[in-house]
């Protein structure tokens, strides 16, 4: 029989599923150490009623012993008793058989019987003497009564050879012979008395031995019911030894169960523990090497747009102005000239990847100091402050519109088509030459170019800022789904399309591309 707190721990892990069999073991393991504490109370109840029935069966049994004991003593008192009463009714039958030879010798008696008045407790005791004696005198008066008839048989056989001589003598003897007659008439009647006596006596017996009969038959009623009793008691000690013999086989093999899965639980446990430890160096290892990445490319920044910059000019015939070439003070990053006129991109990014929402105070700081190179007439009123993408998600604007000229926040990939609408808008010099016509599709198409250029930066910084959220959630991912990602993570790799310098990007090739892609989503829509 499996307890009912085991029974419903083991129905309640059948019905976990995966999920809340990988991620809620906190809560199994509460309640399994609830149903193995309910376990143990209820073995020790059983341990209880188990010795509480030994100590009730040890006490039955004992009375069981005791009540033998007294029934057999009672069957060796009442052999003693019935022994006794068939010797005392030989004895007085043989007394009779004696008294009625002696009738004559026995006058004596009525003495002694005045004399033995007494209580009818203490008259018992002196009947038994009484008998005794009476017994003794029988004994000598039936030897006296043989003697007297065998000399009154001779003195009648010699009668007649003495009558005359023996007249006195048979005279004495008929007196002797009378006082004889006379005593045994009293005799006859104390014997009488006696047997009366002996019949109160008897009956008396009779009554003891019926109410001795009734005691008896009461107690073997009784010892049949508490026999009765004990074998019922005997069975139910039985069936509780062999019910908790079964308790005991199921309790040791529930324990063994249980061991084994709380083994296997810590085991899951630690092996759990460590996953956990293992994916959070992991991701501390990735977080650290990402801030070195980014430090590093960073740290790049500076080189790495100067180098685009170089391409970009070569690529698009741009005129790259080298810091010696420059004609006035200061040494900027990067200078393009376009037309007659120096365009200023300065590369700017973080110090300390750590110190990331400094960042904007940073560009502000340097936006105002653009002011010492925006002071020359051919040197143009927008500088280009060129940033990294990974540092949008902590910009809120991207223009500073100071009193003489104004700063752009752009990011290295912005840097093609600004330069092309800087070069566009060279081509249009003389716009006062220009029709109204061609000065209003100018305008439209630098508008249009610069919001687009604008709602780029926000979607890529609307996107980043997501994708960040997004990517943090990964701590609400179970630690096994999060190490299998990793595992993931670190296989993929995405390879975009390459830029390649001798090649131009023809717009007709990214309309078709567009085209195809919008061809795919309206017929997985369709299909869905």
């Amino acid at each position: 029989m499996i307890p009912s707190s085991l029974s419903e721990f083991i129905t309640y892990l059948r019905s976990l599923g995966l999920f809340k069999r990988l991620f809620s073991w906190k809560q199994v393991i509460s309640r399994a150490e609830n149903a193995y504490a309910q376990y143990l109370s209820e073995t020790e109840e059983a341990n209880r009623r188990y010795q509480e029935l030994e100590q009730r069966f040890g006490r039955i049994s004992g009375e069981l012993q005791r009540e033998l004991q007294r029934t057999s003593s009672l069957e060796g008192l009442r052999d003693a008793e019935r022994k006794a009463s068939e010797n005392l009714r030989d004895r007085f039958e043989i007394t009779a058989r004696e008294l009625e030879t002696a009738r004559g010798k026995l006058f004596g008696i009525e003495r002694m019987r005045e004399e033995q008045s007494i209580a009818e407790l203490e008259r018992r005791k002196e009947e038994t003497e009484r008998y005794q004696r009476l017994e003794t005198k029988s004994l000598l008066l039936a030897e006296e009564l043989t003697a007297a008839k065998g000399k009154i048989a001779a003195l009648e056989g010699a009668r007649e050879e003495q009558n005359y001589a023996e007249a006195e003598r048979r005279k004495e003897e008929r007196e002797r012979y009378l006082n004889l007659e006379t005593a045994f008439n009293e005799l006859t009647e104390n014997l009488t008395w006696a047997k009366g006596q002996i019949a109160a006596l008897e009956s008396l017996r009779d009554e003891q031995l019926s109410a001795e009969a009734a005691r008896r038959k009461e107690e073997a009623e009784k010892y049949l019911e508490l026999k009765e009793n004990q074998d019922t008691v005997t069975q139910d000690l039985i069936a509780a030894k062999e019910q908790i013999s079964a308790y005991e086989s199921v309790r040791e093999e529930q324990t063994a169960e249980y061991s084994r899965k709380i083994e296997r639980i810590n085991t899951l446990y630690d092996q759990l523990k460590s996953d956990r430890e293992t994916l959070a160096n992991e991701q501390m290892d990735c977080l650290v090497r990402k801030q070195e990445e980014l430090a590093v490319s960073w740290q790049k920044h500076e080189s790495e747009v100067a180098e685009s910059i170089r391409t970009i000019c070569r690529k698009h015939d741009f005129v790259w102005c080298e810091k010696c070439e420059y004609p006035h003070p200061g040494t900027p990053d990067n200078v393009v000239l376009i037309g007659k006129m120096y365009t200023i991109f300065d590369a700017k990014s973080p110090k300390n990847p750590e110190e990331l929402e400094n960042f904007p105070t940073y560009l502000k700081t340097q936006a105002e100091a653009m002011k010492k190179y925006c002071k020359y007439d051919d040197v143009r009123m927008e500088v280009f402050l060129v940033v990294p993408s990974s540092t949008l998600e902590v910009l809120t604007t991207y223009h500073y519109d100071l009193a003489e000229y104004v700063v752009y926040i752009i990011t290295p990939e912005a840097l093609t088509p600004i330069l092309q609408i800087l070069r566009q808008i060279e081509n249009y010099e003389f716009t006062d030459t220009m029709s109204p016509e061609d000065q209003d599709k100018l305008c439209r198409f630098i508008g249009k170019l610069s919001h687009a250029t604008k709602r780029k930066i926000q979607i890529d910084t609307y996107f980043s800022r997501e994708l960040i959220d997004a990517l943090r959630g990964i701590d609400a991912i179970p630690e096994d789904f999060a190490a299998e990602i990793g595992k993931y993570e670190q296989k993929a790799k995405l390879n975009p399309p390459m830029e390649k310098r001798v090649k131009i990007i023809e717009i007709e090739d990214v309309e078709n591309e567009v085209k195809r892609m919008e061809t795919e989503i309206a017929v997985r829509t369709a299909v869905e």
